[in-house]
């Protein structure tokens, strides 16, 4: 599994983060849509030992005649690590139809908990991947991904964000929170 290390930052507006990214020459890969549905196990021992399961479908928009891109994503994020940004084990996997792996993680006797939509424009710039997010629920955030705490300081502070609040939560925890939703299996009665 490889080391996911990232900074979150809520922001007010993703336009000065995307204006300076602009101007300091970083690369737009693409800007896609992200529908995120998260798993846990039936009796809620994923969430309990603070592990994520995760299926994201991502389109990537294309233009006016052209079908957008659709791309489908198996995540599993291990419990966080000692970091000052939020550190986690992660593995994933394309799968080819997200309908089917769905029923697959349902069959395999797990619950979907919660979703998640966002718009995301992911840029490239030193050795990090910078999204500026729009979240449905909770507005805009710039989110820094990169091989280590050195580099991701760098950006934050190129961007001018290295003194926001870093924020530690998914925005699975954060959106069930807006929406005052348990990411726990309800009891059966």
């Amino acid at each position: 599994m490889k080391l996911e290390i990232e900074a979150k930052v809520k922001v007010n507006s993703l336009e000065p983060a995307a204006k300076k990214l602009r101007r300091l020459d970083a690369k737009l890969i693409e800007t896609v849509r992200e529908e995120d549905l998260y798993f846990n196990s039936a009796d809620g021992t994923l969430m309990k030992s603070d592990c994520g399961l995760r299926l994201r479908k991502r389109q990537k928009e294309k233009g006016k005649r052209q079908k957008a891109e659709e791309k489908i994503f198996l995540t599993y994020k291990g419990p966080r690590g000692k970091s000052i940004f939020k550190s986690r084990q992660e593995a994933q996997v394309e799968v080819g139809d997200f309908d089917a792996a769905k029923n697959i993680l349902l069959g395999l006797g797990y619950i979907e908990r919660l979703t998640v939509k966002k718009i995301r424009q992911i840029w490239r710039l030193d050795d990090c991947e910078v999204c500026l997010d729009k979240v449905r629920w909770l507005g805009a955030f710039v989110e820094v991904e990169g091989p280590n705490e050195k580099s991701i300081k760098k950006v934050l502070n190129k961007l001018d964000l290295d003194k926001n609040e870093h924020i530690s939560k998914g925005y699975a925890r954060m959106t069930a929170e807006k929406l005052n939703c348990d990411l726990k299996p309800t009891s059966k009665k």
